[in-house]
């Protein structure tokens, strides 16, 4: 499910912003809005899109710090 929009360093910092729970700068394009919203709201999508870059456990720690 590779968005091809975005740049693989855009995913990835935004997959390191939401899991670090760093709040949207408010200055993102509609892409980078539109992927961040998806990852937010969709726990197996963050999931297989940190998979996708190399990522492994990111959905371990997003769900540890509720």
């Amino acid at each position: 499910m590779a968005n091809e929009v975005l740049a693989e360093i855009d995913r990835q910092n935004i997959i390191f912003d939401v899991v670090d729970g760093i709040p949207p700068s408010g200055d993102e394009s509609d892409e980078i809005r539109s992927f961040r919203s998806q990852i937010e709201a969709d726990n197996l999508l963050l999931e297989y899109t940190a998979e996708e870059l190399g990522f492994n456990n990111v959905l371990f720690e997003y769900l540890s710090q509720g």
